[in-house]
């Protein structure tokens, strides 16, 4: 049994990585901000009792953090994976006359500076593991050499600020025995995503895992989508 802490489990992607990971027989320690508005996910952790827990954990508050990683040290002493999921994608789209200080600083503290706190917390938990991984869920839009519009400054900069922190942290933890993987998720039929959106969520995460499950030390540095499609940075 793999054990798996994932960020922002509440609802649409990470909700569906806890569903298929319960589902396949690993234990899954899901974090939200809000586990009391949480119905989804609190019928997962009833329907695989022992196997979900959920925690409590806003990925913006280093003492929310800390406390997670308090309460999941009482459940288990080792973690193998590490996802971070959890993000926000502003509502409307941005142009330059748009853009303010305030909504820049607020979608990069969660999408891009998080995802390191975090992992600052947790990193102890994965040394432990026998094939230790530290996923950060990125996006396409994060990538300069395919962008091609200009659209959503705060989103699709926060994603190549994590693109570029994560590439720095896959090769300082792999001397820890850690891979750090990056993937985009595609753009997947989500509260976030949208219904036109062409991805199916259930296929997304059944490509992410792939890769997930394959990820060694010497995928350190890597970009990938969740078919295993190469992404350009």
């Amino acid at each position: 049994m793999t054990r798996f802490l994932i960020t922002g489990s509440n609802r649409g992607i990470g909700l569906e990585f806890a569903r298929q990971l319960a589902s396949r027989g690993d234990e899954v320690f899901a974090t939200c901000r809000q586990p009391d508005e949480a119905s989804a996910l609190h019928g997962l952790a009833e329907r695989y009792e022992g196997r979900v827990h959920v925690i409590q954990m806003e990925v913006t508050d280093d003492a929310s953090i800390a406390a997670a990683r308090k309460s999941v040290g009482k459940l288990t002493d080792t973690l193998d994976v590490v996802i971070n999921n959890a993000g926000i994608y502003p509502d409307r789209t941005h142009r330059v006359q748009q853009t303010t200080r305030e909504e820049m600083l607020r979608v990069f503290n969660t999408n891009s500076v998080s995802p390191l706190i975090v992992a600052q917390h947790f990193t102890d938990l994965l040394t432990g593991a026998d094939v230790p991984r530290l996923v950060n869920i990125t996006s396409r839009m994060g990538s300069i050499s395919e962008k091609h519009s200009a659209s959503n400054y705060p989103y699709s900069t926060s994603k190549t600020a994590l693109n570029m922190i994560t590439r720095m942290m896959a090769f300082e933890l792999q001397r820890q025995g850690i891979a750090v993987v990056l993937i985009s998720p595609g753009w997947v039929r989500t509260d976030m995503g949208g219904r036109s959106a062409p991805v199916a969520v259930e296929d997304s995460i059944r490509g992410m895992l792939k890769i997930i499950d394959q990820a060694s030390v010497m995928s350190a540095g890597r970009y990938l989508q969740w078919d295993g499609q190469e992404l350009g940075w």
